[in-house]
């Protein structure tokens, strides 16, 4: 197709720019996994239907009722993008990028982190009598080391199950509805800082999603 086609113009363009709008079709209108819909590509475009490649094969999305002509396209298929939204229930709002803990949030990521090395120490028994740091604990933690470790071992199911859950809480109820892909490196950091930071991390996302709902609205005026 020669690069003045509109057809080729709006097929580069999808492509090149839409490409998780082409996920989104995939999944609300062909009932595709996300995993079934990765990599789409638009691979043909009329006036009734898009034809999309994704890691499963070649599918055709019918585009309902059919555009008059291309020049329809841009409004039709960002309409289709928010119906593919809404029968998801995910947001329009998309985030792209991680944070790190700060301020309490900090404190909170070195207390559990502190936890998780300290029960892993007692755990694989590296903190032992005839260690520097249970000759530490018997000085300063109020009950000695044998309440340290005592103490470690009781609490670490239920902290186990709550970092967890909190970990399941963020993947589906945040990463999944704004557009973060499950696996992705950004996915992974933000569900492993939550595992260990827990309720500060999902602070710090929904202000995020404040932000760039600012952004967005800012961008109508």
């Amino acid at each position: 197709m020669a690069a003045s086609d509109p057809k080729a113009r709006i097929m580069g363009h999808m492509n090149k720019e839409h490409a998780a709008e082409l996920k989104l079709y995939l999944r609300a209108f062909n009932g595709l996994s996300t995993s079934a819909a990765a990599n789409a590509q638009l691979t043909d475009l009329t006036l009734d239907s898009l034809t999309i490649s994704s890691a499963t094969g070649t599918h055709t999305v019918t585009i309902s009722p059919p555009m008059k002509s291309l020049a329809d396209s841009r409004v039709r298929l960002v309409e289709m993008a928010a119906r593919a939204q809404e029968k998801l229930g995910l947001s329009d709002i998309r985030i792209e990028r991680f944070e790190g803990p700060r301020g309490g949030g900090l404190l909170s990521f070195i207390g559990v982190a502190f936890y998780f090395v300290s029960a892993a120490a007692v755990a694989l028994g590296v903190l032992h009598r005839d260690t520097p740091a249970w000759r530490l604990l018997d000085a300063y933690f109020p009950y000695g080391a044998t309440g340290f470790v005592w103490l470690v071992k009781a609490i670490a199911v239920p902290v186990a199950l709550i970092h967890v859950t909190e970990a399941w809480w963020m993947a589906n109820t945040r990463l999944a509805t704004y557009g973060v892909e499950t696996g992705s490196v950004l996915w992974c950091k933000w569900v492993l800082e939550t595992f260990v930071e827990g309720y500060p991390a999902f602070v710090r996302f929904d202000q995020l999603v404040q932000e760039e709902r600012k952004k967005k609205d800012a961008a109508k005026h």
